[in-house]
């Protein structure tokens, strides 16, 4: 059987399975230079109602924030015995302060009580074959977030004075439940996915998932996370005793009591005083049993505002960049990852998520070789484990900016195009070309060459170009030309 091989911030993968392996008919072959897809059997079109995801509601006991049901949207298929179980982003609160202030900011993170009777999704729970090309036909599930909990709680009776319960964790297996009476029993393939907040949820639930769906012989597990593969160094200014905001790491060790945190068992024993290591990719990841995809851009746009905020000061962008490395290396020993060095968070149900591509291989091509593979792996007798010695990681030491190879979220080859940032929404055409002006390259051991676009890292910090034109004195032309280091030394100066 071929391997699969994926490389940090560069992708080498030859996937080639043999014979039928997926109940959809559809047959793949896939290298880094080609992809063969045998369509002769696509089922097309399907009736209106069928575009949308269905809700379902839990039982009454099973809560969001407020005690209304909690619940998932669903859209069933009938030529596909693969299910793909999705669990929404949106962060968390940790105490009563924090929860109260994102009842009274964000209630729809809290509550089911608005959610509308269909949804549409895209990305990899897209029914449309050209945006997702592999998992169209899938059975997709995409799962509201209102527990505020990072996917984990299992308080289900208001404590400390709130008003609120925590049942994340419960809200996942009852989910699982009910997919096991409307056709999840007869799935081949289970996959869990989730972005943000989500992904740190299936890194905490892929294993009791597993292990409530042992009993289903036939049945694979897959893990997928986006965007929450958080590395646990100290925030730049944790030393500054004004700052009110609290870190991701603090956040969660106040949270895990307070929501009543599920943590897997092979993880909470191996930190058994300090749970919160568990909520952190690169600790829990060794202990976990089912095979994990790490999805991760190396400049995390959450991290960086929570750890850094707007950076003003040369020693802030040496840690922006500190960060960067130590997030690389973090996935040193992820047997399947795929790391584009760029600023930017989550990916997954994008509509452009195809489009995002390190040397000419889109995520979701990465996607379906690492499936087949450790599908196929299993079915051989090889183990299911991430903790094996067949990765072979390249990896480079990355700036912020755009991956080796193409990161091209719009189409065509060759392009680099990235998300729109405030100032590419005012003048997309003029930006789009200052944007491919301004690269600047620097050699590279293993590909002769990274990119890195300065002003789009300024921009992800929600710096105004035209007005730092202004403040500075220098033309747009002379400042999106301009040395990164020359630039750097500026805004350094301006600060002070």
């Amino acid at each position: 059987m071929t391997a699969v091989l994926l490389v940090i911030s560069g992708v080498f993968l030859t996937c080639e399975p043999i014979g039928a392996q997926d109940d959809s008919s559809l047959t793949y072959r896939v290298s880094a230079d080609r992809i063969v897809q045998d369509t002769s059997n696509y089922v097309e079109t399907r009736s209106a109602e069928q575009k949308f995801l269905k809700k379902y509601m839990l039982s009454p006991d099973v809560t969001c924030n407020d005690g209304s049901p909690a619940g998932f949207y669903v859209r069933h298929s009938n030529y596909s015995k693969t299910w793909i179980v999705f669990l929404e982003e949106g962060w968390c609160c940790y105490d009563k302060q924090s929860c109260d202030e994102r009842w009274s900011r964000a209630e729809y993170l809290m509550s089911s009580k608005e959610w509308p009777e269909t949804r549409t999704v895209g990305g990899i729970l897209s029914n449309n074959a050209a945006e997702n090309p592999y998992w169209w036909q899938a059975n997709h599930v995409f799962v509201p977030y209102c527990t505020s909990d990072i996917w984990s709680g299992r308080r289900a009776e208001p404590q400390h004075g709130s008003k609120f319960t925590f049942m994340g964790s419960i809200v996942i297996k009852q989910v699982i439940r009910e997919l096991l009476t409307i056709g999840l029993a007869n799935a081949n393939a289970l996959i869990l996915s989730g972005s943000s907040a989500g992904g740190v949820g299936v890194m905490l639930n892929l294993d009791p998932i597993q292990k409530m769906l042992r009993q289903y012989s036939g049945m694979s597990v897959h893990g997928i996370t986006d965007s929450g593969w958080f590395v646990d160094q100290r925030p730049y200014d944790f030393e500054d005793e004004g700052s009110a905001s609290t870190s991701p790491i603090e956040a969660v060790k106040l949270g895990i009591p307070y929501w009543h945190s599920q943590i897997p068992s092979r993880c909470r024993n191996l930190y058994i005083n300090e749970p919160s290591k568990c909520f952190i990719g690169y600790k829990i990841y060794p202990t976990l049993s089912v095979p994990l995809f790490v999805f991760q851009w190396l400049y995390d746009e959450f991290q960086l505002k929570n750890d850094v905020g707007t950076p003003v000061t040369k020693q802030q962008w040496d840690y922006i960049h500190k960060m960067g490395e130590g997030l690389r290396k973090s996935l040193l020993n992820v047997t399947s990852v795929f790391a584009p060095s760029c600023v930017s968070h989550t990916v997954l149900t994008k509509k452009y998520w195809k489009n995002i591509k390190i040397d000419s291989v889109s995520l979701p091509t990465a996607l379906h070789c690492w499936q087949i593979e450790t599908r196929f792996a299993k079915i051989n007798g090889n183990g299911n484990n991430n903790n094996n010695n067949n990765n072979n990681n390249y990896s480079n030491k990355s700036r912020p900016g755009r991956a080796n190879g193409n990161v091209n979220r719009n189409g065509g080859a060759g392009s680099h195009n990235r998300r729109p940032t405030k100032i590419d929404r005012q003048t997309p055409a003029d930006n789009a070309t200052k944007r491919k002006q301004n690269k600047m390259h620097r050699n590279d051991h293993r590909s002769g060459g990274e990119e890195v676009d300065f002003i789009e890292l300024l921009q992800s910090f929600g710096v105004n170009i035209p007005n730092l034109s202004s403040e500075l004195g220098i033309d747009m032309e002379s400042l999106i030309h301009m040395d990164q280091e020359e630039l750097l030394n500026l805004l350094t100066q301006q600060s002070n």
